[in-house]
């Protein structure tokens, strides 16, 4: 397995990204400089940052590089305050300043303590700043006593609206001059302590609350922000805006507008990591795997890796590394290592598309594989890990077909029929048999005992063990969906062949999957779930503005989505109320057109019983001229025949009405 954090080894051939950071920080005329490092959760920006901190590092002791979790300032009172406090305390401990150097670092401390008793007597209000700290400059008598006599009242006819005000302009007066003073003490104490270069790494920024992701940028732009000063930021620049739109609802302007405008007027320079296409996402996969091959040296997989980065402008958008390429670097390849590789091939242009080519995403579906793997392993049984990687991808991707695939194989004791009926739909058909030399029957030149007709499954039915068609047309219906969806078509084509394989196994290490308690939270990435927030939202404003930005998400985000909301359905009581879960299913089927099939499969599975009578018509309204008609033709069918719901039963007939059709 692999770990999930951040790493200054580069798999994903990240050194142009680096340079061009580091290019910006080495030219002095450059400086001061904001440079955003801006990518999706699970990116690989933390690694970038660790391998330009360690870049910068090396080599040149006038360079000082500070390094600092924006998610651990999230506990302080005063965002502002937090960060200037630790990079002058990271100078006193690496720069030991002495002298002059020292009582420029003290008065900047005391100016630290300073800001942050304003702060805190701005939030906790008059009654902090009637105290008057040395901080705020004011003592309450003498301060007192001159207000009124500039305001030409007595005492005691003060108005705490005016004394308010006043005590605002002054602090704001000496809070203006305290902000020039600390940004020339500040360049000062570089000079002093020899530093050429600060540079300043500031990562999870995109993890805080929009008041501390708001402030930390004032904070670098207010305070910080002097010459030989760089700061790079690693965030989601989606998140960032959203920050602004939150942290200010009253700007004018749309709000996209809003919060592009606010993040160019903080970052100069934006550099944005890509996602992976196909070929990348294949390399980093078989990387990974060379990474943990047993019997590999460690200096073998450096030698991998560097084949990988170091490749040239012929290779860039190819794979750069699988079997053919392991087999010049090494002298041999591993057998575990060439099934892995294979495997690499087998996943890498379903998760590229499907993942959004997202490296986090890429590696805890590798390693969810390696751990069920290795939970059968520990009872003694060997599920073959293309099959698993197989069962996984329909797992993240169509969730409610793999939990119906799942009812299947334990009814039919690890060999659903209709799964071989829907192979031989779409796998290629062997050729036509032709009379071989010695009067047997052959196939693609393969030559065979002649037997009798050979058989073919139908569709129009479903599949018994032997291949023969059966009378089930009507289950045979509910799964045309299937074959429908592009997606599902293509899975059910690829290696390797499931109808022959015991699946019991399978979905017994499956069951984290199956429970009441779904993982799909879990699986979704920070957008995804703020997005589940915004279809939870009581605001059909708020809703509509998710489903407007539906496509946004990567196929798997969307899938986890909609798990995530049928797990809800399946546990709440009332669908009939206005905030029930399944009337959120059903905007999300519908702004994803791809999940409509599921939705139909995940009504199949309620109780009729508790099935609101709108049901049937917001079922028409989803199905209507898509793949998933007659699946759901099927499912109005069976409703209107139900003898336990008759409301349902009537509403479902006219439905089917509506619907037309045979």
């Amino acid at each position: 397995m692999w770990s999930d954090n951040e790493t200054a080894i580069d798999l994903l051939g990240f050194g142009h990204l680096v340079s061009a950071v580091t290019s910006i920080v080495r030219n002095g005329s450059l400086l001061p400089a904001s440079i955003g490092v801006f990518g999706d959760w699970g990116s690989g920006k933390s690694s970038l940052l660790e391998m330009l901190t360690a870049d910068l590092s090396e080599g040149s002791n006038d360079v000082l590089v500070l390094s600092f979790n924006g998610w651990l300032f999230e506990g302080y009172e005063d965002t502002k305050t937090a960060l200037m406090g630790s990079i002058l305390d990271e100078i006193r401990d690496k720069r030991s300043p002495k002298d002059k150097g020292l009582d420029v670092l003290n008065r900047l401390l005391r100016r630290v303590n300073w800001f942050r008793l304003l702060a805190t007597g701005a939030k906790h209000g008059l009654a902090f700043a009637l105290a008057g700290p040395a901080g705020l400059g004011m003592t309450a008598a003498a301060d007192l006593a001159g207000f009124a006599t500039q305001a030409g009242q007595k005492l005691e006819d003060v108005k705490i609206e005016d004394l308010a005000r006043f005590l605002r302009d002054e602090a704001g007066q000496e809070a203006r001059r305290a902000v020039r003073e600390f940004r020339a003490d500040f360049a000062e104490l570089l000079t002093s302590t020899d530093i050429k270069t600060l540079v300043v790494v500031i990562d999870d920024l995109d993890r805080c609350l929009p008041e501390t992701i708001i402030e930390t940028l004032e904070a670098i732009k207010l305070f910080l922000f002097v010459p030989r000063t760089a700061f790079v930021i690693g965030a989601d620049e989606r998140l960032v805006k959203y920050a602004v739109r939150t942290r200010f609802p009253e700007l004018p302007g749309e709000d996209v507008e809003v919060g592009r405008d606010y993040l160019e007027k903080l970052i100069q320079f934006p550099i944005r990591i890509p996602p992976l296409d196909a070929a990348e996402l294949e390399t980093y996969i078989n990387l990974l795997f060379v990474q943990v091959t047993p019997g590999l040296l460690p200096n073998e997989f450096d030698k991998a890796r560097r084949h990988v980065v170091t490749c040239d402008a012929d290779s860039l958008m190819q794979v750069r590394f699988n079997h053919g390429v392991a087999a010049e670097v090494f002298n041999e390849v591993p057998n575990e290592l060439a099934e892995n590789l294979a495997l690499g091939q087998q996943l890498a242009s379903v998760l590229a598309a499907g993942l959004s080519g997202n490296p986090r995403q890429c590696k805890r579906f590798l390693n969810t594989l390696v751990m069920r793997k290795g939970m059968a392993e520990s009872r003694k049984l060997a599920l073959k890990q293309r099959v698993l990687a197989k069962l996984m991808l329909l797992e993240y991707f169509r969730p409610e077909w793999f939990r119906r695939l799942a009812e299947l194989q334990a009814a039919e004791d690890g060999h659903p029929a209709v799964l071989a009926s829907m192979e031989a739909a779409v796998r290629p058909k062997p050729s036509l048999p032709s009379k071989g030399a010695d009067g047997d029957q052959t196939y693609d030149g393969e030559t065979t005992e002649t037997k009798g007709p050979r058989k073919k499954p139908a569709l129009s039915g479903t599949a018994d063990a032997e291949g023969e068609a059966t009378d089930s047309s009507d289950l045979a219906m509910g799964f045309q969906s299937w074959l429908r969806d592009t997606w599902m078509r293509d899975w059910i084509g690829s290696e390797p062949v499931l109808s022959k394989e015991d699946l019991r196994p399978y979905y017994f290490f499956s069951r984290d999957a199956l429970g009441p308690m779904a993982t799909a939270v879990r699986r979704m990435s920070p957008r995804a779930q703020e997005m589940l927030s915004k279809l939870l939202h009581p605001s059909d404003g708020v809703r509509k503005v998710a489903c407007d930005h539906a496509g946004d998400l990567a196929d798997a985000d969307a899938a986890a989505l909609f798990e995530a909301l049928a797990t809800r359905v399946t546990q709440e009581e009332d669908h009939s109320s206005d905030d029930s879960a399944l009337l959120r299913l059903f905007e999300w089927s519908e702004a994803r057109p791809e999940l409509r099939g599921q939705a139909v499969a995940l009504l199949g599975r309620l109780p009729e019983t508790r099935l609101p009578l709108s049901t049937p018509n917001k079922v028409v309204g989803l199905v209507r001229g898509t793949d998933a008609e007659p699946a759901a033709r099927l499912l109005l069918t069976r409703w209107s025949n139900s003898p336990s719901a008759k409301r349902l039963a009537t509403a479902s007939q006219q439905a089917l009405g509506r619907l037309g059709g045979p």
